[in-house]
């Protein structure tokens, strides 16, 4: 995630944000006063961003559908961002699914490969697309998890592809488990990560529940084989109901002696009618449970402290985040949205924002709960920009 380090004193912000959409009806309210929890923050003056954060592609950044993305750094400092299947067309390339781009500062992305360009997977639905993937290194290589599903699918899947680099070439071993296969509705959005050694997934999306198993230490497999974890498998969110204000999309993210489970919740795709949104729960257990900052945990819908919320001055359906630290140790979200502002509204562009994690809650949520949008703002602070850093 010559040039100066300026640093910022504790803020107090008081802003207007959109709050949750009951019903897929946007109210406005005026949001508590926010106030940051470290005494000074680390700010790049050498790593300006606006967002929507465009890719370049065929030399110049151009309005691209990213939705869906995930982000990793590699031990050199790179970035690599993955995302859904999308339709990028040039005069030198097309690609539809696993598009790869890299950054060195989390700001400027350029494409880099694909995951798929020599396998096609056949194992899921008929017409199946790639959807919301996630990656992480597991020993010497990098395992890209993905959802394979169409709109509506009775039985979506998770698979599972490796590579000695975060841009392939790649070794696909297809299918790791399927929804009737695990017992869980509309297995999809897969997130992947170590706690305490051992690796975990994180899945599920608005039918059924928000669903935690293991998986094996090369992370090929299910822990123990996949009747195991059917049985073993732990429900951290949801309520069972195909609901839009049901929820998906999790990330987990582990600081201060907290889980923090980010999830999604609204219409994701109903362009600048969508209602989208980012809500945020935590537990001091990883299987939970998982309560937000009003001591309800994330088993009935209109739950969770909003992370950002969809506004027309901003961007609409916000949502499906992932969370990169910087070099000075904060924390970065990198998700998509509609832009409100932009010259097409239609498209699923990636955005990011500064989490703030604030003092009375505890939760962590982008300044007044909204995208910042065709603003520009001090970026992701990345040592080798700045001064006396190479």
């Amino acid at each position: 995630m010559a040039r100066n380090v300026t640093i910022f004193s504790t803020i107090a912000l008081t802003v207007l944000a959109l709050s949750a959409c009951d019903g897929g009806n946007a109210k406005s309210t005026l949001a508590p006063s926010e106030k940051e929890t470290s005494s000074s923050i680390l700010v790049s003056t050498n790593n300006p961003y606006s967002n929507p954060t465009y890719p370049i592609v065929d030399g110049k950044k151009k309005p691209t559908y990213m939705a869906d993305p995930y982000v990793v750094r590699d031990d050199d400092g790179t970035f690599y961002l993955y995302c859904t299947q999308t339709d990028v067309y040039t005069p030198t390339l097309a690609f539809t699914r696993g598009p790869i781009f890299s950054s060195d500062d989390m700001v400027n992305w350029t494409y880099r490969g694909n995951v798929f360009d020599s396998y096609t997977p056949n194992w899921g639905t008929s017409g199946a697309g790639v959807w919301a993937p996630t990656v992480i290194k597991v020993g010497d290589v990098w395992n890209f998890y993905y959802a394979l599903s169409t709109g509506g699918d009775e039985n979506p899947g998770i698979g599972v592809a490796t590579s000695p680099i975060p841009y392939g070439p790649w070794t696909h071993y297809g299918k790791l488990f399927n929804s009737k296969e695990i017992g869980v509705t509309n297995s999809i959005d897969p997130h992947v990560f170590y706690d305490d050694g051992r690796l975990y997934m994180a899945f599920g999306s608005f039918g059924g529940y928000i669903t935690l198993v293991e998986l094996s230490a090369d992370g090929l497999s299910l822990s123990g084989g996949l009747e195991e974890q059917k049985q073993e498998k732990v429900s951290l969110a949801g309520y069972g109901i195909n609901d839009l204000n049901n929820y998906e999309a999790t990330f987990i993210l582990k600081k201060d002696g907290y889980y923090y489970m980010f999830l999604s919740t609204g219409s994701c795709c109903s362009g600048a009618q969508s209602t989208y949104k980012a809500v945020v729960a935590r537990s001091q257990s990883l299987k939970g449970p998982y309560l937000d900052s009003q001591g309800r945990d994330m088993f009935a819908p209109n739950r969770g402290d909003p992370v950002v919320v969809p506004s027309l001055r901003g961007a609409m359906g916000t949502g499906h985040c992932a969370v990169m630290q910087d070099d000075a140790g904060e924390y970065w979200m990198i998700y998509h949205g509609y832009d409100t502002q932009g010259a097409d509204s239609s498209l699923r562009v990636t955005y990011l924002d500064r989490l703030i994690f604030d003092e009375e809650t505890g939760m962590p949520h982008v300044k007044g709960n909204q995208a910042s949008n065709h603003e520009t703002l001090p970026g992701p602070y990345i040592a080798s920009k700045e001064t006396g850093h190479e």
